[in-house]
């Protein structure tokens, strides 16, 4: 398959985890359910939605660290599902992971040159001289100066945003294309958040990156992500540029994430906001038809709850996959969002 202006693209990707009782398997977790998605070369794209939608596993399989149960994930033109695991390590060259909690991620054990050098060392990339040249480097480039003191210290020496510093430049170490930043400012202090965003954006425009960043926070996809994808028990459920999702959102559940996004305006305190009754479906036995219609202030009985929306194509281009935006149904006749 031609990559084209892609270095991502998924066909009807699903990962179902095994539920075992004894010897025997007794039903399946369906983590991601059926996704067709593509990333475009040198852009972020944020992968929205709860904790539990299946965002995280969705990375690690475009990555190669989870194998899909069913379904195409090409990696600049390359099926990574076909590859051998010699194939898949030779692919992993070309990857990056930021992880959630960089003190977990970083081996307590290990200096920050030594964590940071890892992935060369693993790939047998450069000399010992090459690999303290590149490292020094990578510390530099995500300003952990001077990095010869850096270099030095253990995880626990450093504080949590200078810990997310050194694993951001363990992830472009080996010169990557692409990076899976999973949650990368979900455990830094808010006064560090958007600083470790403006350095992402800083390392992605001076290597060229493409960044597929996953998060449960609106907010800072508005001002960090080219495009969202809005993601819901397995399944894309809106996808657009940024601006577009955030000032007109289209599907319902995408309303009610940015209704809780917090508002700084003090005269706002008193405004009624819709807030998403019920919980997620279980993704062992999730509804049939659209699986947010249990919680949607739009349900249509017969409809929603019966076949499973598909992704309708809307202006600006948008997809959504919402009954409300099915071919035929004008403007003027659809729920807006106040």
């Amino acid at each position: 398959m031609s990559s084209g202006d892609n270095i991502v693209v998924l066909e009807n990707v699903k990962v179902y985890f095994p539920i075992r009782k004894i010897f025997s398997v007794v039903g399946y977790v369906r983590a991601v359910d059926g996704v067709s998605l593509t990333i475009k070369k040198g852009e972020v794209l944020a992968l929205v939605g709860e904790s539990g939608s299946g965002k995280t596993t969705l990375g690690k399989a475009i990555i190669g660290l989870v194998r899909p149960t069913d379904g195409k994930i090409f990696f600049d033109g390359v099926n990574i599902c076909e590859l051998s695991e010699k194939e898949l390590k030779q692919l992993r060259r070309r990857v990056g992971v930021i992880f959630q909690d960089p003190f977990s991620s970083l081996n307590p054990g290990f200096t920050i040159f030594r964590s940071v050098e890892e992935p060369l060392v693993v790939n047998k990339i450069g000399n010992k001289q090459e690999r303290r040249e590149r490292v020094l480097k990578a510390l530099s480039d995500v300003k952990l100066n001077p990095p010869d003191f850096f270099a030095s210290k253990y995880p626990h020496m450093l504080s949590g945003g200078q810990r997310q510093r050194a694993a951001i430049a363990r992830a472009i170490i080996s010169n990557p294309d692409f990076i899976v930043a999973d949650e990368p400012v979900t455990m830094l202090d808010a006064s560090i958040r958007v600083e470790i965003l403006r350095l992402l954006r800083e390392i992605q425009h001076k290597y060229g990156l493409t960044i597929l960043y996953i998060t449960h926070d609106m907010a800072t996809a508005k001002y960090f992500a080219d495009r969202i994808a809005i993601m819901y028990a397995g399944k894309i459920v809106e996808l657009g540029p940024s601006r577009s999702v955030l000032e007109n959102p289209h599907h319902p559940y995408t309303q009610s994430l940015i209704e809780a996004i917090p508002d700084p305006d003090p005269a706002n305190r008193f405004r009624l906001r819709e807030v998403i009754l019920g919980e997620p479906p279980s993704l062992i036995n999730p509804p049939q038809g659209c699986r947010f219609y249990p919680r949607c202030r739009f349900f249509m009985k017969g409809k929603c709850d019966v076949l499973e929306p598909p992704l309708y194509r809307s202006a600006n281009e948008r997809l959504v996959a919402c009954y409300l935006y099915e071919t035929g149904m004008s403007e003027t006749n659809r729920p807006k969002h106040e």
